[in-house]
């Protein structure tokens, strides 16, 4: 009976971070997105010279 609670508790949770984590992409910010990006560029950039 105990091993059947835990599975059942663990497929919550598991469910639970895969509807947060789709929910989170769906919903980013596309323009933070690009900030970050290119920032990132820049820097990979100067670093390389």
């Amino acid at each position: 009976m105990g091993l059947e609670i835990a599975y059942g508790i663990g497929a919550l949770v598991l469910l639970t971070a895969l509807i947060y984590g789709t929910l989170q992409y769906h919903f980013r910010n596309r323009q933070a997105t690009r900030s970050g990006e290119e920032v990132a560029r820049r820097r990979y950039e100067q670093n390389e010279t």
